[in-house]
């Protein structure tokens, strides 16, 4: 095989190894934690969720789909023990991840609050 073919199909083998990695990792599908409260935005209701929460394996995505001024994050084990607390000034489109690799396996609860009371809670289950 010439030299230049050979390096041709090094460079394909390599690219095909590379893409066949990244799709392996980006396969995985997160999880949505099903929120409830009465954590609402000040404008008239909408279809769209203010807040989604998905769960990937070492952490966990809050996209905040409108701005709800400061909210309180909290997670909470079993025990009802917070290990988790933060406080985030809203913004719509704004994305705020959580590292949860060190927690332990169990049932979680994950809460957001907001000045007015107003609140969104959802289970998630570390496996």
């Amino acid at each position: 095989m010439k030299k230049k073919n050979y390096i041709f199909v090094l460079l394909l083998c390599c690219f095909t190894m590379t893409t066949t990695a990244m799709n392996a990792e980006s396969s995985v599908t997160p999880e949505e934690i099903d929120l409830s409260g009465n954590l609402q935005t000040d404008r008239q209701r909408t279809l769209i969720k203010p807040v989604q929460a998905f769960i990937f394996e070492q952490s966990i995505e809050v996209d905040f789909n409108a701005g709800l001024g400061t909210v309180n994050v909290s997670i909470y084990d079993e025990s009802g023990n917070a290990v988790f607390q933060q406080s985030v000034m809203t913004y719509a489109g704004q994305v705020v991840y959580i590292d949860i690799s060190s927690f332990d396996l169990g049932e979680y609860t994950l809460e957001f609050i907001n000045s007015q009371e107003q609140y969104l809670y959802g289970t998630f289950v570390i496996e």
